[in-house]
This record gives C-alpha cells, structure tokens and sequence, in this order.
C-alpha cells in the first residue's frame, strides 16, 4: 500500500513538472544564479551538451 502511494505521488508530481514546464524554465531563466546553476547541470549531459555546441557553431 505504501509503495502505491509513492509510485501514484511520483506521477501526480512528473504530471505537474509537466504541465508547467514552461513557467519552470522561465522562472529559471529569470534568476541569475538559476540560470547559471541549470546551464551547468545541461551542460555536464552529453545529449544536451553536443546539441548547444552544433546549434552555436552551426551557422543556421
């Protein structure tokens, strides 16, 4: 029963990061220190990391 209720929780949070995804990241990006502490985390993934650098150096 226990364990129902942390997997039910765990998707009623997932749900909401979800829907507001968008007013996260804004807010995110509106507080300096936030936005430097995301883009490091972004930037120790390999995926996101190689994505930035091809869209920086691109040309497009």
């Amino acid at each position: 029963m226990r364990l129902w209720k942390i997997i039910v929780s765990l998707f009623t949070i997932a749900t909401v990061i979800y829907q507001y995804r968008n007013r996260i990241i804004n807010i995110l990006a509106s507080v300096p220190i936030l936005r430097k502490v995301s883009i490091r985390i972004a930037m120790k993934i390999p995926f996101l990391r190689n994505r930035f650098m091809q869209s920086i150096f691109s040309g497009k």
